[in-house]
């Protein structure tokens, strides 16, 4: 069936404005701040066959394409021909979602008159999942936290109470990660009526033409920025601190007039620590930088998606084999945009970037003492964003996570710390015809009457966010406790009443020669 412009552009509208809705409904209900402040969340609409129609606009870019991957394994396991109206499939495995244990990925069919029209996909990551804390320092994914093979959480609309008092018996703020699931539920609610309502309107049997329809559209808008990119093979790297020993990553790509393949042979080995990577993870954040440089205001939709081959080699530090430590994945793969604007600095240069001060640093703080409730809390922070040929970065803006911050007023409330400084981290972007946008440093006390165990998930200390096209690179940041530089960055520290834990984050790379045209 051929749909006229203006009706397609009615039905995708719409089709966004499920998914937002349905995003909303899980924001406002979340428990955790992770959720409800950070947007560390997704909500997806899949067509009948799985693949990736609508996502939620403000959905971080650690969730473009997992949706699809993920379903397709757990109908490995619930086939469609098995599943029922109600039926909700669940797993927080890292090689089945986005990436590592605390992301929980929940999934269920979408029927109308007997048959499947459409898929709903949550993803909300989990302000615990027990295990050692989440942090970069364990050696196996069986430290870091409960894991849950693929499930039915839900069936026929019956709650599988078994896998939730499982799930709460090991976390160590049961009623808040609840919370956070009950909100996932409703947010599969919202986007089952929307949708369903949406045919209503339309008298729709499926939405089969629709989605092709949208997927077709989006294709031909990709491909004709992907032609008019010089057909080759172009090569990029990006270092990074590691763990003891620095990590590279290596990105070939290939540009070709049917769409764009990655290659990351040769990135380094996979690490016996918890900074490893994940293929879904991987996926997602190679597509990320090509969204922004060929046709960011496209909607996400597998009419983009699967214009992209990625080749992540497994037991790399891009693709780790099970059981790695996958904890603090997004260490790595926040990084990956850098390698893939390597790549692309000198025949796109008008489009490329420069090294951001990624990843976004995160802190996790635990603390537990007689007479006292427990409590954690989870903090981001972002460093200074990587110059264009056209702008200086932008100073302390989360790139390319899109993860907010959580106003200090609101971690003040929840978690006994009093802050005593955040700035600019002045200078800290490197030079350039443009230059890289500066960090920031954050110092707080510690008004806990114990210890409190603070997990350091942070990168750039040693190995700066480096320049692109004669740009310089940015400064390195630094964590100090009491004054005294802290020697394992990515360790857990404790800290004390009254202890102060300061930290500067990187500044972003500059762009081009300083006095360049």
């Amino acid at each position: 069936m051929t749909i006229n412009p203006i009706d397609l552009e009615i039905y995708w509208s719409r089709l966004i404005a499920v998914v937002d809705e349905a995003g909303a409904a899980l924001k406002r209900t979340a428990f955790s701040t992770v959720v409800r402040e950070s947007n560390d969340f997704a909500c997806v609409l899949l067509d009948q066959d799985g693949e990736l129609l609508a996502m939620s606009s403000i959905s971080v870019p650690g969730f473009i394409g997992t949706a699809s991957l993920s379903l397709h394994k757990m109908l490995e396991v619930f086939p469609s021909a098995n599943l029922s109206p109600g039926d909700v499939l669940f797993s927080n495995d890292p090689w089945v979602g986005s990436g590592h244990l605390p992301d929980a990925t929940m999934a269920a069919p979408i029927f109308r008159n007997g048959a499947i029209v459409g898929y709903v996909v949550t993803v909300a990551h989990l302000s615990d999942i027990g295990g050692q804390q989440w942090s970069a320092g364990c050696n196996e994914v069986y430290e870091e936290g409960i894991r849950f093979p693929i499930l039915k959480l839900m069936e026929k609309r019956r709650v599988n109470r078994l896998v939730l008092d499982i799930l709460k018996a090991n976390v160590r703020l049961p009623d808040r990660v609840q919370g956070d699931i009950d909100a996932m539920f409703a947010a599969m609610h919202v986007c089952e009526v929307r949708l369903l309502e949406f045919m209503d309107d339309y008298g729709l049997i499926d939405i089969r033409d629709i989605s092709e329809a949208i997927y077709r559209v989006s294709e031909q808008a990709a491909l004709q920025e992907i032609r008019a990119i010089k057909p080759g093979t172009y090569y990029g790297e990006v270092e990074a601190d590691g763990w003891d020993t620095k990590i590279s990553i290596r990105a070939k790509v290939t540009i070709s007039a049917k769409g764009i393949e990655v290659d990351y042979t040769g990135s380094s080995p996979q690490s016996e620590f918890g900074i490893n990577e994940s293929y879904n993870h991987t996926y997602a954040y190679t597509l990320c930088p090509f969204k922004c440089m060929l046709c960011p205001d496209v909607p996400n939709n597998a009419g983009f998606t699967r214009l992209f081959t990625v080749n992540a080699p497994e037991g790399t530090i891009v693709n780790s084999r099970f059981p790695a430590a996958v904890g603090a994945r997004q260490l790595v793969g926040h990084q990956l945009q850098a390698a893939v604007f390597d790549a692309l600095a000198e025949v796109l240069p008008h489009r490329a970037q420069a090294d951001s001060g990624t990843p976004l640093w995160t802190l996790v703080l635990h603390g537990s003492a007689p007479g006292e409730a427990p409590f954690s809390t989870i903090m981001f922070y972002n460093g200074g964003m990587g110059a264009t040929q056209y702008r200086d970065g932008y100073a302390c803006t989360s790139f390319p996570a899109n993860i907010s911050n959580t106003p200090l007023e609101v971690t003040e409330n929840i978690a006994p710390i009093l802050f005593r400084s955040k700035s600019l981290y002045a200078g800290s972007g490197g030079a350039g015809k443009h230059k890289g946008g500066a960090g920031q440093v954050v110092s707080f006390e510690s008004r806990w009457p114990g210890l409190i165990k603070a997990s350091l998930l942070t990168e750039r200390t040693r190995v700066p966010a480096k320049g692109l096209l004669g740009g310089s690179p940015g400064k390195v940041g630094f964590v100090v406790k009491n004054g005294q530089p802290v020697t394992q960055p990515k360790g857990i520290v404790e800290l004390s009443f009254g202890d102060v834990l300061e930290f500067a984050l990187p500044g972003g790379g500059g762009f081009g020669a300083p006095g360049s045209k």
